[in-house]
């Protein structure tokens, strides 16, 4: 795959973009065409068969009616079932943990009180898998799922590193199409598409060319913020490119790549790692031409940018995390 090339604006600087999939010789953005984007590495085919293998029938069952009537991916709520109890096969059965979460998916009387009537349970049982995963995948809808899934990964359970661990089980489980926002609380400050700002380098897309083009989104956040993956795949490049600018680039398959620039100088990947969606891979910063500290993201497919705001998923807030 080419080197991805940098342009600077007065906002900040032109990435390489965004990617997804070609129709009759037009580039058309589908955000459900993540579903079909190569699965990193350690989600190869048989380890998905054996990891789904080891979720008990009955469980798998419940997980799948759940994902399907609430509209959710059937591998995050088995993914909060492993994670929490390992479907149940806990030693402590239902007993009451430290912070007093009971059942197979951990809830607190109170909270199960609240999910369970979200699914319209009559008389729930907090200990039985029947009326805890429905009641599980209720509540996640209700904080933003399947838009957000970080977000309500956090809110199901408030610490930082919740929803990348259940999200990589997710991908064990074969989920490959979730997408999350790379950042928490960030601020659009500029968009794709031609501009009238000097410093960006001109651009022929989509069979017209112009003087000066912004290949990506610029999302402003405080210095530090986390930057996330959007997706799952492998990390293709991960260090300083020719400006000075600290990126990182993640393969997903099909030809398509993301890309996050401006990034402090400490990265939390390295090149050939595979990554889930939402997995930290390092910092806000203003590394490289930039007048402020901002995340530019970039998605490309076969080296053609899209606007990665129809890749992302829909949020109001913008939020990508907790």
């Amino acid at each position: 795959m080419r080197r991805l090339r940098w342009g600077c604006a007065a906002l900040g600087c032109l990435v390489p973009a965004v990617c997804l999939l070609i129709l009759a010789g037009s580039i058309g953005v589908l955000a459900g065409n993540w579903a079909a984007l190569a699965a990193p590495q350690v989600q190869d085919a048989p380890d998905t068969a054996v990891a789904v293998a080891g979720i008990p029938p009955a469980y798998l069952a419940l997980y799948r009616a759940a994902g399907q009537r609430f509209g959710l991916d059937w591998s995050v709520l088995a993914a909060i079932g492993e994670v929490e109890t390992d479907h149940g096969r806990n030693a402590s059965g239902c007993a009451p943990n430290s912070a007093g979460a009971r059942g197979p998916m951990q809830f607190e009387p109170a909270t199960f009180a609240e999910a369970a009537a979200l699914a319209g349970i009559a008389h729930p049982d907090i200990c039985s898998p029947a009326d805890a995963i429905p009641a599980a995948a209720a509540l996640l809808r209700s904080d933003g799922a399947p838009a957000d899934w970080w977000h309500a990964l956090y809110l199901y359970n408030h610490v930082d590193w919740y929803p990348p661990l259940v999200l990589a089980w997710a991908q064990r489980y074969g989920a490959t199409g979730i997408v999350v926002w790379p950042l928490d609380g960030a601020t659009l400050t500029q968009g794709f598409g031609p501009t009238t700002l000097a410093l960006e380098p001109p651009l022929c897309y989509q069979g017209r060319c112009y003087p000066h083009f912004h290949a990506g989104v610029d999302l402003a956040a405080p210095l530090g913020t986390t930057v996330r993956a959007i997706a799952a795949g492998q990390v293709i490049f991960a260090g300083v490119q020719p400006g000075g600018a600290v990126v990182v680039e993640i393969d997903h398959g099909a030809d398509t790549v993301s890309l996050y620039g401006h990034l402090q100088a400490r990265l939390l990947v390295a090149v050939g790692e595979s990554v889930t969606a939402g997995q930290p891979i390092g910092a806000v910063g203003m590394t490289g031409n930039t007048t402020g500290p901002h995340l530019h993201l970039g998605v490309l497919i076969s080296g053609q940018p899209v606007d990665p705001l129809l890749v992302l998923p829909s949020s109001s807030s913008g939020r990508g995390g907790p």
